[in-house]
């Protein structure tokens, strides 16, 4: 993988629905859960129905994010988390101080407490809700869009109804302008120049880029209600524009759902500043090898070359007990590794799998034997 692209803050709103990975906790009640940290968004929720869980990523600034989020949780009520952080309702207001209160207050590391004043000291404590390079490349692309689609912008996340919603978009959509949209914007040179820095992941699927994209959305719009996603909520306006679209880790009854279980967090929740095999290893080392319940390893095999892209399934076995379950969200490059000690089972979570509110990964649910 790139260390120009994973470095830094790349995530900090993230980019996955966890929904699929927190609804496989909580039918399977893992006692050990590994998961890449990402901006801990993806990550935390998932302690909710784990006894431990062991947070993975090669980036230190994502683990220092994650930590944050995690004290977060802990010691705030659901408004103050809201506000702490930028989320609608509370996205438009200036809650400078409160912020460097509240960062000066959580138990962090000094280690840290430090990189974040680092971090927020700059814009003035503003919310970073948005300044991972992920999310600062959607509020570039959104400025396209809003100038492409022109005066139906942002209609298609006006709908609470989905049936109204899809007579939309099979009728009075500016279908046209949508498709020079994903046309112009939806490709490796775009997301090379923007995010990538020549390091976009290589495309195995044999469709087009455009193709590819268009698909995803309407997908997006035909199965959920748009305004719902947060991640068309970012296409379209560059931040979540109002409540209904904040991501499912943010919402009341998850942060109920989740606080119970966030109050040990010292035992609860370990932190590993490694790739995922190396991760893996360690947990195998300190704790003994096959004891991971679920494994989710968020859309990293989409940068696998060489012997990894077959092999990184077999690779990892020996960290799983016998029916451990592993979600891999592969991002254009979709592998066929070898299925040595799996069962391929994701038709069995198909309707999770397309209810999920971002539809740009190819998601695969594995099944140790």
């Amino acid at each position: 993988m790139s260390n120009q692209y994973f470095s830094g803050i790349n995530y900090s709103l993230g980019n996955e629905d966890t929904t699929l990975e927190y609804e496989l906790c909580r039918q399977h009640k893992p006692k050990v859960t590994v998961a890449i940290a990402g901006s801990g968004g993806r990550s935390l929720p998932l302690l909710a129905f784990s006894d431990k869980l062991f947070a993975v990523d090669v980036s230190k600034e994502q683990l220092a994010l994650t930590e944050l989020r995690a004290l977060s949780y802990q010691h705030l009520d659901h408004y103050s988390f809201l506000k702490f952080w930028g989320y609608p309702p509370f996205g438009e207001y200036d809650y400078s101080n409160y912020r460097r209160v509240i960062l000066n207050e959580l138990p962090l590391t000094h280690q840290t407490r430090s990189y974040f004043h680092e971090v927020f000291g700059p814009i003035n404590y503003a919310s970073i809700l948005y300044l991972g390079k992920w999310e600062r490349t959607f509020q570039i692309l959104s400025k396209g869009l809003r100038l492409l689609l022109g005066r139906d912008y942002g209609r298609i996340l006006s709908f609470h109804s989905l049936e109204d919603q899809k007579a939309y978009y099979d009728h009075e959509f500016p279908m046209a302008q949508w498709k020079a949209v994903l046309f112009l914007l939806g490709n490796k040179s775009v997301f090379n120049a923007l995010l990538y820095k020549g390091d976009f992941v290589k495309k195995s699927l044999t469709e087009s880029y455009f193709q590819f994209y268009f698909d995803a959305f309407e997908s997006l719009f035909k199965h959920q209600l748009a305004r719902r996603s947060f991640f068309v909520n970012l296409c379209f306006f560059g931040k979540i524009n109002h409540e209904d679209g904040n991501p499912l880790e943010v919402r009341a009854t998850t942060f109920n759902e989740m606080k119970p279980r966030l109050q040990n967090l010292e035992k609860d929740l370990m932190y590993i500043n490694q790739d995922i095999l190396g991760g893996l290893a360690t947990i195998d080392q300190q704790h003994g090898p096959g004891g991971v319940d679920f494994l989710s390893i968020s859309d990293v095999p989409s940068y696998f070359t060489g012997d990894l892209e077959k092999n990184f399934l077999t690779k990892i076995r020996p960290s799983l007990r016998s029916g451990g379950l592993v979600s891999v969200r592969y991002y254009l490059n979709v592998l066929e590794p070898s299925l040595e000690g799996f069962q391929d089972v994701t038709d069995q979570y198909r309707d999770l799998i397309t209810r999920e509110c971002v539809q740009m990964y190819r998601i695969k649910i594995y099944k140790a034997v």
